[in-house]
């Protein structure tokens, strides 16, 4: 099913020029290193009672981790991967572990960036990551020393499909070891093992519900975490 859509996505932009974004299905587009693809805000970091939205994911999909994710997306996973594919990016795979050791994710590096919907005109595209600050310090992700960027995992393939399809996982800011997109840095989803520190950004998320536009580029290269390996259950690097 993922190659037919792969197929299908490359004959609609093919011959398209390299400056044009092809509408391939409703919400999504594609391009010459491009994706772009629609949504809304998933949560409500502005409501009194409730300030601060611990978060594990950037976008996920219907029905599955909108209480922690900025974004809601309106396509699958799947098809974020095909597109992904179709714009000319090469997938690796999420996080797993070998030998007892975490080895995180990596393929060709993206950069995501974000604007709403909700004027006559959109606002000009930010980096997603300026929508994540610290709990304790208010500096946003992307300023942080630990944090290294996004790379196109591609999920996974197992007996039942497309792990990331069931999982709704498209962008991560955790390791889930599923995702479509997933950060390079190693920080865990499990509180016992990372505590959560990271929360929306009141100052920029807007209301849950607002029309947003995600858009990806892809950076035809590699990029490795530069957080240390962790160590083995018997403390071992």
């Amino acid at each position: 099913m993922l190659m037919q859509i792969i197929i299908v996505i490359s004959m609609f932009i093919f011959g398209s020029p390299d400056d044009e974004l092809t509408e391939l299905l409703p919400g999504l587009w594609v391009g010459e290193s491009i994706v772009e693809f629609e949504g809304t805000i998933a949560i409500d970091c502005h409501h009194p009672d409730t300030p601060d939205v611990y978060l594990e994911m950037f976008v996920t999909a219907p029905d599955s981790r909108e209480h922690e994710s900025i974004v809601v997306a309106s396509i699958k996973p799947s098809l974020l991967h095909a597109a992904l594919l179709a714009a000319g990016a090469e997938p690796g795979s999420p996080i797993a572990l070998r030998e007892g050791k975490q080895v995180a994710a990596h393929g060709d590096r993206v950069q995501i960036f974000i604007t709403t919907l909700d004027e006559e005109q959109p606002d000009d595209f930010i980096p997603i990551e300026s929508w994540v600050i610290h709990r304790d310090t208010d500096e946003t992700l992307d300023a942080d020393l630990a944090w290294t960027g996004f790379v196109f995992a591609g999920s996974r393939l197992d007996k039942v499909g497309y792990a990331a399809d069931r999982a709704g996982t498209l962008v991560s800011l955790t390791s889930f070891g599923d995702e479509v997109i997933a950060p390079t840095w190693t920080l865990s989803n499990q509180a016992d093992v990372d505590e959560p520190v990271w929360i929306a950004n009141r100052e920029l998320v807007p209301k849950r519900g607002t029309p947003i536009r995600i858009r990806i580029e892809i950076i035809q290269e590699e990029i490795k975490s530069h957080e240390p390996d962790r160590v083995d259950i018997d403390g071992n690097m």
